[in-house]
């Protein structure tokens, strides 16, 4: 049976609580790619976005994977509306058999933010959900994927995070890697996923980071942790992403300041 999962329905720029428009009736141009089919308003935009999304696929899967992914049978949709506004995005996916069955894309926003911002991290759920069969846990699918939008946009979600910490709004890790709906504070819960996410990749990289998300989905977050974080816990995990954030946060981080040691990017993929 197919799970369908949502990504990302609910976006920053204030619109918590309110659904993306999925553009309706759309009536413009199309274009076409080895893996998008893209609607636009005009050819334009549709080809300026198409040829951005097979970009941001395979750099993105070469930066998280270390090799391209093959071709999709069924190139993704992607319906791209204009506006004046900051860029959103919204994907969903279906899942069947530890496999993508299905997939759809819409970004919408100012042209310039939708290729700096919203695509790169809508692709960036596609390569996750390639890579996991299924559902990603949230506070990794949404923090790791704002690694790949534009410094600003980076820039932004660190301040979020550097605000929610100074408040004490954070969620405990034990709780924040278990949480299947987002939280009432939205915005807080991005920032906190980028947060963790920053640190878990600059500490051990991506195909780490990966293989821990994947493990503690499997087997547990605080034997995930041992295994590849070298911590006794998810609690000291927490502590030691604490102690990042309060360096990572003033601009001079320096891994002798942490528990967990900078390892290597480089490890065989499954």
């Amino acid at each position: 049976m197919d799970a369908r999962c949502v990504r990302d329905a609910l976006r920053r720029w204030g619109l918590a609580g309110v659904a993306l428009t999925l553009i309706p009736g759309l009536t413009g141009a199309s274009h076409r790619t080895a893996n998008f089919v893209v609607e636009a308003p005009t050819p334009d935009v549709a080809k300026k976005v198409a040829e951005q999304a097979e970009i941001c696929r395979s750099t993105i899967a070469k930066q998280w994977l270390g090799r391209d992914l093959p071709a999709w049978t069924t190139p993704c949709p992607i319906k791209v509306k204009i506006t004046g506004g900051e860029a959103g995005g919204v994907t969903s996916f279906g899942f069947n058999r530890g496999k993508v069955s299905d997939q759809d894309m819409a970004v919408e926003g100012r042209l310039d933010r939708i290729l700096a911002s919203a695509l790169p991290h809508e692709v960036t759920h596609t390569i996750f959900a390639a890579y996991f069969g299924g559902p990603m846990p949230r506070w990794a699918d949404e923090g790791a994927s704002l690694l790949s939008e534009d410094l600003r946009e980076r820039q932004r979600h660190d301040q979020i995070a550097i605000d929610l910490l100074n408040r004490r709004g954070d969620f405990p890790l034990s709780r924040l890697f278990r949480m299947e709906e987002y939280p009432s504070d939205l915005m807080g819960f991005y920032g906190q996923g980028y947060s963790i996410s920053r640190f878990l990749i600059e500490m051990g990289g991506r195909p780490r980071f990966l293989k821990f998300v994947k493990d503690g989905l499997n087997s547990g977050w605080d034997l995930a942790t041992r295994t590849h974080y070298g911590l006794s816990d998810v609690r000291e995990l927490d502590r030691a992403w604490h102690s990042w954030h309060k360096v990572a946060s003033r601009g001079t981080a320096n891994s002798d300041l942490v528990l967990v040691r900078a390892q290597s990017d480089s490890e065989p993929q499954e």
